[in-house]
């Protein structure tokens, strides 16, 4: 395992400490954990950005479909292919 030099305020090194302390393990299980869920939570918002700008181009492509269309009588439709059968 690679090891990591890094410089941290002293309050947040406390913080950290204290955390760790709280959790039962040490500073460097601690900030793996930390960096680990941080990089889970980073997936999981631009894998839900990536949703909603799909779902926005979906609705673009309904909204342009509805306009090509215009009305249209769902029930009007199908009682008339019922009758061509």
């Amino acid at each position: 395992m690679a090891r990591v030099n890094v410089m941290l305020p002293d309050e947040l090194l406390g913080q950290i400490d204290h955390v760790a302390k709280q959790e039962g393990v040490n500073r460097s299980k601690l900030l793996r954990l930390a960096i680990i869920a941080y990089f889970e939570q980073r997936e999981d918002t631009q894998e839900r950005e990536k949703r909603r700008i799909d779902i926005r181009h979906a609705m673009e492509i309904q909204d342009a479909l509805r306009k090509e269309i215009g009305s249209w009588d769902p029930l009007k439709a199908l009682r008339s292919e019922r009758q061509e059968v």
